[in-house]
C-alpha cells in the first residue's frame, strides 16, 4: 500500500523551487543586461566617437559653406545620439548590488534621476530598512527606476515622492507623483497584451518582477489625481 501523502506539501515544495528559479533568473537577467551595457560602451560608442572625429577633421578642410553646414548637422546628430547612449549606459550601469545596502542604492538612484531630469524627488527611507537579498535589491532598483521614468515621461509630474521601509521580513516601496494620472484598469488591460501602445510600458515588467519574487503590487491612479505605485517584496 503506498504511503499516505500529507496534503499541500507537494505544491509548497514546488512553489519554493519556482521562487528559487525566479530569483536565479532575475540575477542572470541583470548580469546579461550589464554585459549588453559593456558591449555598447566598447562597441557602438567608440565607433560613433571615431566617426565624429573623422567628420570634424573633414569639416575643417572644407571651404564650401553648404557642405560645411550639412557636415555640421551630421556631427550634431551624432553628438546627440552619443549623449543618449551614454545616458542609457549611465542609467543601467550596475550600482554595486552585492557590496552596497538597499538604502544607499535607492538614494543613489533618486539623485541620479534628479540630475538627469531636473525633477524633484522627495525620498523617505526608514532607518530600519537594513540590507536584503541580492534579488530583492535588484528588483527594487529596477522597479523604482521604471516608476520614476514613467512619472517623468508620461504623467507630466513636477514632483515625485519615494518611500521605502521594512516590516518584519518584507520590504515596501511606494512611489507617488503629482502628474495627470490615468485609468489603471485601461492601462493594465492594454499591458496584458503584447505590443502595448500608449505609454506606461514598464508596468507589466514591474508586475512580472514582483510575481517572480512572491511580492505584492498595487497601483492607484485616476485622471487628474496623480499616481501611487506600491510594491512589497520579501527581504530574504
Amino acid at each position: 500500500m503506498p504511503a499516505s501523502r500529507k496534503p499541500g506539501k507537494g505544491p509548497k515544495k514546488s512553489d519554493g523551487a519556482a521562487r528559487a528559479a525566479s530569483r536565479r533568473l532575475l540575477a542572470a537577467t541583470e548580469r546579461e543586461l550589464q554585459r549588453i551595457v559593456l558591449d555598447m560602451h566598447d562597441g557602438p560608442v567608440q565607433d560613433i566617437f571615431a566617426a565624429m572625429s573623422q567628420l570634424q577633421l573633414l569639416e575643417r578642410s572644407l571651404t564650401d559653406d553648404t557642405s560645411q553646414r550639412r557636415l555640421r548637422q551630421a556631427i550634431m546628430l551624432l553628438e546627440r545620439t552619443l549623449l543618449e547612449i551614454r545616458n542609457f549606459i549611465g542609467a543601467f550601469r550596475p550600482p554595486g548590488f552585492e557590496r552596497r545596502g538597499l538604502a544607499e542604492i535607492i538614494e543613489g538612484l533618486t539623485v541620479q534621476h534628479e540630475t538627469l531630469t531636473d525633477q524633484i524627488v522627495e525620498l523617505k527611507v526608514s532607518p530600519d530598512v537594513g540590507d536584503c537579498a541580492l534579488e530583492t535589491k535588484i528588483a527594487m532598483y529596477r522597479i523604482l527606476q521604471e516608476a520614476l521614468a514613467n512619472g517623468f515621461r508620461h504623467s507630466g509630474a513636477t514632483h515625485q515622492s519615494v518611500t521605502i521601509d521594512r516590516r518584519d521580513a518584507v520590504v515596501r516601496l511606494m512611489v507617488t507623483d503629482d502628474g495627470r494620472g490615468f485609468s489603471t484598469r485601461q492601462v493594465l488591460a492594454r499591458e496584458a497584451d503584447v505590443g502595448v501602445e500608449g505609454g506606461h510600458f514598464g508596468l507589466r515588467g514591474i508586475q512580472d518582477r514582483v510575481a517572480m519574487l512572491g511580492g505584492t503590487f498595487s497601483l492607484e491612479s485616476a485622471p487628474g489625481q496623480g499616481t501611487t505605485l506600491s510594491v512589497t517584496l520579501p527581504a530574504r
